[in-house]
């Protein structure tokens, strides 16, 4: 008895303690993420895809985005030969930790890991005598990344259901068929909606 009364207490003073600081939603968003890949030359990736969390509290939340290659990085190599980069998909698992500042606006931290899949095409097109195309060879590396990445942002709630998000994140260096690798870092922008 002299333990299961303290026990109690105890468990019950938690649970208020739980209770009185937690939102404990799920939220679910889109968002657009423009990448640079910095590298010679700097290379710009787009992607654009889907955000899904569950928030704890009002300083802590889980979250998940996963999105698809919109427009990729391209250029001539020599007059028949070009070369192409997409991301083809990308996932992170995120830790979020937000701090409220005032009037709807909080600013946060993310750290978790990412992975992303990429292609790399090469192409070589040969011309006949008069200047026809006659044959064109595609060659295709699948490729991907993954590791730690972090970022910090800033959250707008436009309501209790609805918020804007802005956020600037370094993603896992990238490295290139070279071996050589590159800093990758997005900024990306977005809305969640919570229930």
């Amino acid at each position: 008895m002299k333990i299961l009364l303290p026990l109690t207490c105890t468990i019950l003073v938690s649970t208020y303690a739980s209770s009185a600081f937690a939102e404990n939603s799920w939220y679910l968003g889109a968002q657009y993420s423009a990448q640079e890949v910095a590298s010679s030359p700097d290379r710009e990736l787009n992607t654009a895809g889907i955000v899904a969390g569950y928030q704890f509290n009002e300083f802590f939340a889980l979250e998940t985005r996963v999105n698809i290659g919109t427009t990729g990085y391209s250029h001539q190599i020599l007059s028949d030969q070009e070369y192409k980069e997409d991301i083809d998909t990308q996932a992170s698992l995120l830790i979020k930790a937000s701090y409220p500042i005032s009037n709807g606006f909080s600013i946060y931290a993310l750290a978790g890991m990412s992975k992303s899949k990429y292609e790399i095409t090469t192409t070589s097109h040969h011309t006949d005598i008069d200047g026809n195309t006659t044959q064109t060879y595609p060659h295709l590396i699948k490729a991907s990344e993954s590791g730690f990445n972090y970022g910090v942002g800033l959250n707008y709630k436009i309501s209790e259901e609805f918020s804007l998000f802005v956020d600037y994140q370094v993603l896992p260096e990238l490295s290139i068929v070279s071996g050589d690798s590159s800093n990758w870092n997005s900024i990306n922008i977005g809305v969640n909606y919570s229930f």
